[in-house]
């Protein structure tokens, strides 16, 4: 028989406290309590046998951060949710740099702290299993988010709140930065996880059978249709779909997607039949609506309809204290993939990597990753594994975003022997935009024959 999972309830003010217990007891958990970081420090010492502590932070004596300090030296192998209502971001910071597992900020929801409880008891329970390869894909998988960044703390919270809920969310910032990544982390914290996530490129098809895609069409409708064909919204009935560069929509579809939006019903072109759908919408965007709203581009009504909850994800510039951390998670997965045995990352050259601007972001730093270990036959990457763009020369005058990111799709570019298409790939850009790009940075291939891209001195 499964054992049952033990939490402690710490908590200097009773009524939260016994709401607390109530909470997790209805959600099969054994609960204990106490009511001061004294109390609780004794508990734990006693029977170190607690699969979670949840505690408030302010308490007269001992607050939750001494809890949590002193049951981590205890050696107590334990999960720990500290509850704060003060100072949210400098405590948090200071709660997962100490080990906590996660926060809740006062005023609490039920269901987030339900949510936080299950997550902790699940890693938990997996640890006590032995089953280390679940814990390692947990904690190292190429799809999770990584972070521990202030910015990256704020996005993580604001997943938790809005996962649980069925608000349409519209996440924002420059390309590479994990979009999808949050949108999958969204999802999967749902109560539809169980059912379908389906993404689509908004600027990756075109318009002509863009609309065929999300709403599906008849045998006969067009010259192509020799079958009926179910839409991306029919396909994502009870789960979510997730429009990637939704910015580049055009004004017609737009139309029609505020409308299957707002009835929750879509029709299959060449049809008049319609069909119920329960889907919920993330789309993505690197592009900034409010201004395409003022120049008449994209519609304000879809606007509002997509933008109920607001998700920025940071550039990675912003976000430099993660660079070690992702790039350490970047080089595990490529080891294991290229089954090389390269173990770490020197100094030197990790300085490198957090001096550099990333105007790729995480997705420019997960491919100089890749190419490193891939090139590299040494258990430490080194200055000379990293792409020649990433190497600066001493007193050289830092350059701009623009040149940075001028090297960076040339290097792509030469890496891919001119494809266009595996480039734009690479760099998650549709080749349209790929082409915008090289005109403005003057990037051309020598000829058909041979691919080598080159680059007019900048100006």
């Amino acid at each position: 028989m499964p054992r049952t999972p033990r939490v402690l309830v710490v908590d200097d003010d009773r009524v939260t406290r016994q709401l607390l217990e109530e909470i997790l007891a209805k959600e099969g958990y054994a609960t204990d309590s106490a009511d001061s970081g004294e109390a609780a420090v004794e508990k734990v010492k006693q029977s170190k046998d607690y699969d979670l502590v949840i505690s408030d932070i302010r308490m007269g004596g001992k607050s939750g951060l001494d809890l949590l300090r002193e049951i981590r030296a205890s050696g107590a192998e334990t999960e720990i949710i500290l509850i704060t209502g003060f100072g949210s971001m400098e405590t948090a910071m200071e709660a997962v740099r100490e080990g906590a597992f996660d926060y809740v900020s006062k005023p609490f929801k039920i269901d987030e702290i339900k949510l936080a409880a299950k997550r902790a008891i699940h890693q938990r329970q997996l640890l006590r299993s032995g089953n280390l390869d679940q814990v390692s894909q947990v904690s190292a998988g190429p799809g999770r988010i990584v972070g521990r960044s202030r910015p990256m703390i704020e996005v993580f919270k604001l997943v938790a709140k809005v996962a649980a809920n069925r608000s349409n969310v519209l996440i924002v910032g420059e390309s590479g930065t994990g979009k999808e990544l949050i949108a999958h982390a969204i999802h999967a914290e749902s109560p539809r996880r169980e059912k379908p996530f389906v993404a689509v490129n908004c600027a990756a098809i075109p318009e002509a059978l863009l609309e065929s895609e999300l709403f599906g069409h008849v045998r006969g409708s067009f010259t192509t249709a020799v079958a009926d064909k179910p839409g991306l919204f029919e396909e994502a009935n009870g789960g979510t779909l997730f429009l990637d560069e939704v910015g580049d929509l055009a004004t017609p579809l737009q139309a029609k997607l505020l409308r299957a939006i707002e009835s929750g019903e879509t029709k299959r072109v060449g049809s008049n039949n319609t069909s119920k759908v329960d889907v919920r919408i993330i789309a993505a965007t690197n592009k900034s609506l409010p201004e395409m709203v003022k120049e008449g581009t994209f519609r304000e009504d879809l606007y509002f309809r997509l933008n109920v909850v607001t998700i920025e994800t940071p550039p990675l510039r912003d976000r430099k204290d993660d660079i070690p951390l992702l790039a350490e998670h970047f080089l595990a997965i490529q080891a294991q993939v290229n089954q090389k045995r390269v173990l770490g990352i020197a100094p030197e050259t990790l300085s490198l990597l957090v001096d550099y601007p990333w105007p790729g972001n995480v997705r420019e730093l997960a491919h100089v990753i890749e190419r490193a270990v891939a090139l590299s036959g040494k258990p430490l990457l080194l200055p000379d594994d990293l792409p020649p763009y990433l190497m600066a020369e001493p007193g050289k005058k830092l350059r701009s975003l623009e040149e940075v990111e001028r090297d960076y799709i040339l290097e792509v570019l030469k890496e891919t022997r001119g494809n266009k298409g595996a480039a734009a790939e690479i760099l998650h850009i549709d080749r349209k935009t790929l082409q915008r790009k090289m005109q403005a940075y003057k990037i051309t291939l020598e000829s058909e024959r041979d691919d080598s891209p080159r680059a007019e001195p900048a100006p």
